[in-house]
């Protein structure tokens, strides 16, 4: 038996609407009694293990944990992006593989430091390196950082890895490319 369904957007945090924009094969679901069932799955889970599932997080509210849900002051929008571009202040990383990078193309200003290499980088990279290698001084930790990447997954990790090292003004661009390509045509 079936119950009603809703429109996901409404109830699914950032990242979890993200991840099933991914999987449009779960987009709905159903709520027979206390259990939630994946149409398409067939799976039957209670709520809080289908959010764990979906969004991949635990439910604490410990701001420096990095399993809390996306922060939304750490979240840009297009129309953030489109500023964040004309602001040589901010550094804005692709952590895109460089051959993803080569075939797709990239934000305006940003540089390219995939997400495998971010802790290297960011961590251990001498200033005169990252001066060479990227033509701009390495940020501090001060300094805002943007991340994105195809669909903002791995962008978040690297967000992640980043606060970790103290880089305490690191944000995501939640649309990464796929928003940025679309809104551009």
């Amino acid at each position: 038996m079936l119950g009603t369904y809703f429109d996901y957007t409404m109830y699914v945090p950032i990242r979890a609407r993200q991840w099933v924009k991914d999987f449009r094969d779960c987009m709905m679901f159903s709520f027979p009694t206390s259990l939630v069932s994946l149409r398409n799955a067939g799976k039957k889970v209670n709520i809080h293990s289908l959010y764990i599932c979906i969004a991949g997080r635990s439910n604490s509210h410990d701001n420096n944990n990095p399993n809390n849900m996306e922060d939304p002051k750490r979240v840009l929008s297009y129309e953030d992006m489109l500023r964040a571009i004309k602001e040589p202040q901010k550094v804005i990383i692709d952590v895109r593989e460089p051959d993803e990078v080569a075939s797709t193309g990239k934000i305006p200003s940003s540089i390219n430091i995939p997400l495998d290499t971010i802790e290297g980088t960011l961590e251990s990279m001498s200033q005169e390196d990252f001066r060479c290698r990227f033509q701009r001084e390495k940020p501090s930790t001060n300094d805002e950082l943007v991340f994105y990447c195809k669909s903002g997954r791995r962008a978040s990790l690297a967000m992640e890895k980043a606060l970790k090292l103290g880089y305490k003004n690191s944000k995501n661009y939640l649309g990464s490319w796929s928003e940025w390509e679309s809104k551009r045509k």
